[in-house]
């Protein structure tokens, strides 16, 4: 059987009750009610009604270390294994002020002759989230806002590299 979607990723969360108000609040995720009982503290978020991060606590836990088939021991930064998580997203604009009224910071930037706008941001564990608006030409330059950010415009057919770097 092929692959043919991504479904969910799995983030061990040092402190899990922080890490699902992030997804929530920073993000837009919602929290997904259907999430069995694995014998493990846990959540499931959802973006656009369908489930795709899932959050562990990173507390000692054999049943979990079990199923992941390792330990994750507490006070330990990252998976070791995941680099990133990437998002399509909606309404640059709204996501920005989102990101900004809870003081992430945040760098993002353009490629206009591909119609790609990305902002990239960190979550409580130290994981990189992108966030991808495809068919989006925004200038990065016209943003402002509390806190620095950088931006970066890339134009292939040019060959054109732009960056600037704002406090704002």
């Amino acid at each position: 059987m092929p692959v043919t979607e991504l479904n969910h990723y799995l983030l061990v969360a040092k402190n899990l009750e922080r890490t699902k108000k992030f997804y929530q609040k920073v993000l837009g995720l919602k929290l997904a009610a259907e999430r069995p009982d694995f014998g493990f503290p846990g959540y499931w978020l959802k973006a656009g009604g369908n489930v795709c991060v899932h959050l562990a606590s990173q507390a000692p836990n054999r049943i979990r270390d079990q199923f992941l088939l390792k330990k994750h021991r507490k006070g330990a930064n990252g998976s070791g294994t995941v680099d990133h998580i990437a998002f399509l997203a909606k309404k640059p604009e709204e996501v920005r002020r989102r990101i900004q009224k809870h003081k992430v910071e945040m760098h993002y930037r353009s490629f206009p002759d591909s119609k790609l706008f990305q902002i990239f941001l960190k979550d409580p564990d130290d994981v990189t989230i992108e966030l991808n608006f495809l068919g989006e030409v925004i200038d990065p330059s016209a943003w402002s806002g509390k806190g620095s950010a950088s931006a970066v415009t890339l134009s292939k057919s040019r060959g054109r590299r732009t960056a600037a770097t704002r406090q704002n």
